[in-house]
C-alpha cells in the first residue's frame, strides 16, 4: 500500500460527504462515460450480442455431432435404474 494511501482515502471521503461535490462527480461520470474510447473499451469487455449467438450457435453444432443433445430418453433410463436398483 502507498505511503499516503489511508490519509488520500479520508480526504477522498470527506471530500465527497458534501452533495454539491456528489452531483460534480455525478456529472463528471456521466460525461466520461459518452466518450468514445470508453465507450468501445466498455463493449469490447463485454462482448456483443452478435458474439455471443454464433458462439452459441457453433457449440450447439458441436454438442449435436458429439452426442451431447441426444439425451432425451437418459432422464428415463437413469430413473428407471434407481427404481430397479434392487432387481439388477
Amino acid at each position: 500500500m502507498h505511503m499516503y494511501h489511508k490519509s488520500r482515502y479520508r480526504a477522498r471521503k470527506k471530500y465527497y460527504e458534501k452533495e454539491e461535490n456528489k452531483e460534480q462527480k455525478r456529472v463528471y461520470q456521466r460525461t466520461y462515460e459518452k466518450r468514445p474510447e470508453v465507450m468501445a473499451r466498455k463493449r469490447k469487455k463485454w462482448g456483443g450480442k452478435r458474439e455471443k449467438t454464433l458462439i452459441y450457435a457453433h457449440h450447439e453444432q458441436w454438442a449435436r455431432d458429439n452426442g451431447y443433445r441426444d439425451n432425451d430418453n437418459l432422464n428415463g433410463k437413469n430413473s428407471d435404474r434407481f427404481v430397479n436398483y434392487e432387481v439388477e
